[in-house]
């Protein structure tokens, strides 16, 4: 078993431990939970609360349909008895080894109710179900988990992840702008690759600069933040010139491409796409970002009502060739259905489909909101223009940064490759755990 598959084993195993009736409940090694790290959550050594920790469970008692928690600081949080019966995670409940569930909700009756609960140490609770199962939560997994608030001294919030989004325009990127990442360091070192993805997460995009020319090296870097690239119809990895049009798409020609993502008629696109030029003999050919997110939030802010129109409104997107006819539909502004947070720009007017799927009392408002939002891509203040040169590799967040050029002349010629996000992000998680990186 690697190093790291064996860290990830027992920091899922430390988030809730389950037993049998009157064995007793085993202080849990860690306390964190499946693949995800939160700030705030950790707790002192051994995984366990100070029993002075504001995290510490101060009662717990059957309230109705739920279970009623007060902790230290005066929270209050109720968890339904058939969400705690569904996340027990004891060996006949939970394979430690898939992290996958083996409880079958059609095992239980959905109004099942516990005999008895309890506080064995103020860092646990004890749930004791009719069939004579005993759960046992962590405090500080509950409170990382609850999805309710009754009342609360100092508030009950879902803990920060670890990672903060920076949303920026061109001002506030340049005054706060990273130094790329040694391309040497980043593939010899889990630190320097961690850190690279952070960054990544955090600003949408990141360079790293003494990039060897050969693809091999993009191949590389690939690997290393995601296991593999993703094999789309352009192939795994692209070497091209906008000398050959390869495929029916303006990238591969020296034209102006106004800021767009990529994929949009993929269902799932791609996570994040590396771009590097490894030549230009002529003149033009600058790269432009925005960060999509920070257009979509002014939106938000200037013009609700295009805001709202364009999270729910599905729109089709294409790639047409003679060999291959790629559709997808969705929202130009994507929401995550949790949090109601902004998750994904889906924009490239270039693949835009025939509009024949709106309403005709819809078709107004969906233009006025289209030209809202591209007006603020289009708008110099949010684009940050530099020029890829060899050696400069550029990663860029597909979900969420769009990617322009200027016009050029002479030949061009471009390296590259996509990257799954769920491959991405669960690398990730994965190295954040391993790295123990609170």
């Amino acid at each position: 078993m690697s190093t790291m598959r064996y860290l990830i084993n027992r920091l899922s195993k430390g988030a809730i431990c389950c037993m049998q009736r009157n064995i007793p409940c085993k202080s849990p090694a860690f306390v964190r939970s499946g693949n995800i790290v939160f700030r705030g959550t950790s707790t002192q050594s051994g995984g366990k609360s100070s029993p002075h920790s504001t995290l510490a469970i101060s009662t717990a008692s059957m309230d109705g349909e739920a279970v009623k928690i007060r902790w230290k600081d005066g929270s209050i949080a109720k968890f339904h008895h058939i969400w705690l019966r569904d996340h027990c995670q004891c060996e006949q409940c939970y394979n430690s080894a898939t992290f996958q569930k083996e409880f079958n909700i059609v095992d239980v009756p959905l109004d099942i109710k516990p005999i008895n609960v309890s506080i064995p140490g103020e860092n646990y609770l004890s749930v004791q179900w009719p069939d004579s199962h005993e759960t046992c939560f962590n405090a500080a997994w509950l409170r990382q988990h609850s999805y309710h608030t009754e009342q609360s001294t100092s508030g009950l919030k879902k803990p920060d992840q670890i990672d903060q989004l920076f949303l920026w325009n061109k001002d506030t990127i340049e005054t706060n702008v990273h130094n790329p990442f040694n391309f040497t360091k980043v593939v010899s070192s889990d630190d320097q690759l961690f850190t690279l993805s952070q960054s990544i997460i955090k600003y949408g995009f990141a360079f790293v600069e003494n990039t060897p020319t050969k693809v091999d090296a993009v191949e590389e870097i690939s690997k290393k933040l995601s296991g593999h690239a993703m094999e789309t119809h352009y192939g795994k990895f692209w070497e091209f010139s906008n000398e050959v049009l390869e495929h029916a798409d303006t990238a591969y020609t020296a034209s102006y491409l106004r800021g767009h993502t990529d994929n949009t008629y993929f269902s799932n696109p791609a996570g994040l796409q590396m771009l590097h030029c490894v030549g230009h003999q002529g003149t033009g050919g600058m790269n432009s970002l925005v960060d999509g997110f920070f257009v979509a939030e002014k939106l938000k802010k200037d013009d609700r009502v295009s805001f709202d129109f364009l999270t729910s409104t599905t729109i089709p997107f294409q790639y047409k060739s003679e060999e291959l006819h790629l559709k997808a539909k969705g929202p130009i502004i994507e929401l995550d259905p949790f949090n109601g947070t902004i998750s994904r720009i889906r924009f490239n007017n270039y693949d835009m489909q025939t509009l024949d799927c709106l309403n005709y009392e819809d078709v107004a408002q969906f233009y006025k909101a289209l030209k809202a939002f591209t007006a603020l891509t289009c708008d110099p203040e949010n684009q940050l223009w530099f020029k890829l040169v060899p050696g400069l590799l550029l990663i860029m967040g597909n979900w969420r940064v769009l990617h322009g050029r200027s016009s050029f002349t002479g030949k061009r010629s471009m390296q590259g490759c996509y990257v799954n996000g769920d491959d991405f992000f669960g690398k990730y998680r994965a190295r954040a755990l391993a790295l123990n990186k609170n």
